[in-house]
């Protein structure tokens, strides 16, 4: 999937996608015929785009570049998150129903059963259900919940793919996801590849000593960063699943307003800035999910990829012979 993300340059994105189509002009493509590539010389049955909601389409110009995208691309699927679901103001027409304008499927990522219930009503292809154990942005601790218990809930509520995401690293955790739902969304493990285009510095930081316990969910990065970005995280998805370090040891348990005056009255700001530049762990914020502990080298996606599938076959099979 390529990351549209916040979706401010059109022209980055069309380069991504170029560089997909040829990475893909040797790969055949599966269950599609010449009649679906027709549609449009860009085409791809396997090009998918993710988009963040609250920044990708709060202007006109962020809808005229989505539909063109679709027009244009004829992406495979669009999957949208903070949120999910986002009308024009003008018409009230939704990302949903101009993604299936152009037959693009629509996956919704949320967060919450409110969330997922506006999902199906607007009538979603897929869902990813990402649990508080997930790394990088995602709801608030108190109004989310966690991966197994939200994906599960879901999956009773429609018969469209439910996948869970949040602390889900490896072929065991993917058997889990199997039981529960369709399948599973990953992210802290495909950020730990050899292809992730994240800072190499930090990324080192996923593969050390870490455990469970070394992640936290906090606003406090948000309310930093936030200061420093001309595109700040709202309310509420202003949170992050992160490797706990120096700064997040300092704030924890202090309230907001306390770092708020420390951001106002401090050089806090302006040691944070030098610590991004310098990519220093100790400081800055290193996404990650729960299931860190589990990753112990990067590796590329593709090996990742082989490998999590054999252990979530052996992991079925191996409940397979303790049934019987």
């Amino acid at each position: 999937m390529i990351a549209a993300g916040h979706f401010q340059d059109i022209s980055k994105v069309e380069k991504e996608i170029q560089i997909f189509q040829e990475e893909m002009k040797n790969i055949p493509a599966t269950g599609t015929t010449t009649d679906d590539r027709s549609h449009s010389q860009h085409q791809s049955a396997d090009l998918s785009i993710g988009f963040i909601g609250f920044s990708a389409l709060s202007t006109p110009n962020g809808w005229k570049d989505y539909e063109y995208i679709l027009k244009h691309h004829r992406p495979k699927a669009v999957q949208f998150f903070a949120p999910s679901i986002i009308r024009q103001p003008n018409d009230g027409l939704s990302n949903v129903q101009l993604a299936h304008e152009y037959n693009t499927q629509f996956i919704a990522q949320v967060g919450s059963i409110s969330e997922a219930k506006e999902a199906i009503r607007h009538k979603v292809d897929a869902i990813i259900c990402q649990g508080s154990e997930a790394g990088g942005h995602g709801l608030r601790r108190e109004l989310g919940s966690s991966t197994m218990a939200l994906a599960s809930q879901v999956s009773k509520m429609t018969s469209i793919p439910v996948l869970a995401a949040g602390g889900i690293v490896n072929g065991k955790h993917l058997a889990s996801a199997l039981c529960v739902c369709d399948g599973a969304s990953m992210g802290t493990r495909f950020w730990a590849s050899k292809e992730s285009t994240g800072n190499p510095k930090l990324q080192q930081e996923l593969i050390k000593d870490n455990s469970c316990d070394d992640v936290v969910r906090t606003t406090m990065f948000d309310q930093i960063q936030n200061e420093l970005s001309s595109i700040m995280w709202p309310h509420p998805y202003h949170s992050v699943g992160a490797l706990r370090n120096q700064t997040s040891l300092e704030w924890e348990g202090k309230t907001a307003q306390e770092l708020q005056n420390a951001i106002d009255k401090t050089e806090l700001l302006d040691e944070y800035k030098s610590a991004q530049k310098a990519s220093d762990p100790r400081v800055v914020c290193i996404l990650s999910g729960e299931g860190v502990g589990e990753i112990d080298h990067i590796e590329g996606a593709y090996d990742v990829t082989l490998r999590i599938e054999k252990e979530a076959i052996d992991s079925i099979n191996r409940l397979q012979t303790l049934c019987n």
